[in-house]
């Protein structure tokens, strides 16, 4: 490939991700598999995933604005109609986090030959940046709204687990550097075992990790974290 062809190449490809997107709302509720009828959510989560690492390395185009098909896919993934007493709306959101804390690296994981990514494109500019931080704090906002729903009784077990992978979702690709995200951590950490719903091994496994990691360089502030993140006892 010449490089002249790159940007009709990345023309093709955001038509091509523009109209995949578009059709997320026409998926049907059910699917047939093997002859029996499933509900299709669970592939549709595997389907946006997937589509997220692929969303990381396709440029901006130029006439619609920063971060333009991470906005639309957004909107899609508000207004699609989602199954009653379903978490997989958040479990998306959690996956745009991680696609969001990627393209706001330096330099991206991974390329395709002869093609800008966001990164080579921006080179780390305050208005993309600002942009990836808004998206990132309104999609928090969805989660953060989304627990507190689940405060019944009946759905107290997966506001734990939820609020446990949110947790891990923010230790893995946050700056817990950050006051305000750092003390949103230690909320979700107690949030986890409010109600004794907590998986107890995993909390446990997960403190061991936090403290090991520690103890690399430049990871010094996650030993003040874990003198914060007590773990529930059991009588």
């Amino acid at each position: 490939l010449s490089q002249c062809t790159c940007p009709l190449l990345s023309l093709t490809a955001d038509a091509f991700f523009k109209a995949a997107i578009s059709l997320v709302p026409e998926v049907p509720r059910t699917i047939s598999v093997d002859g029996k009828v499933r509900p299709s959510e669970s592939f549709l989560l595997e389907f946006l995933c997937n589509f997220f690492s692929t969303l990381l390395i396709v440029p901006d185009h130029p006439e619609h604005g920063v971060l333009f098909l991470v906005r639309e896919l957004l909107n899609v993934i508000q207004d699609y109609t989602w199954e009653d007493n379903s978490d997989d709306r958040i479990r998306i959101y959690t996956c745009v986090l991680h696609l969001l804390s990627a393209m706001s690296q330096e330099t991206y994981l991974y390329h395709i030959d002869k093609v800008d990514s966001n990164d080579s494109l921006y080179g780390g500019d305050s208005k993309f940046l600002a942009e990836n931080n808004r998206l990132c704090e309104a999609v928090m906002a969805q989660i953060l709204g989304h627990l507190k729903t689940l405060g019944k009784d009946e759905a107290l077990k997966r506001q734990s687990t939820l609020g446990l992978s949110f947790f891990n979702s923010i230790l893995a690709h946050g700056d817990l550097r950050n006051n305000k995200l750092n003390q949103l951590s230690v909320n979700l950490w107690h949030l986890a075992q409010r109600h004794g719903c907590a998986d107890t091994r995993t909390m446990v496994k997960t403190l061991e990790y936090i403290k090991k990691r520690s103890k690399q360089p430049d990871m010094t502030h996650l030993t003040e974290l874990a003198l914060r993140l007590p773990l529930q006892t059991r009588t």
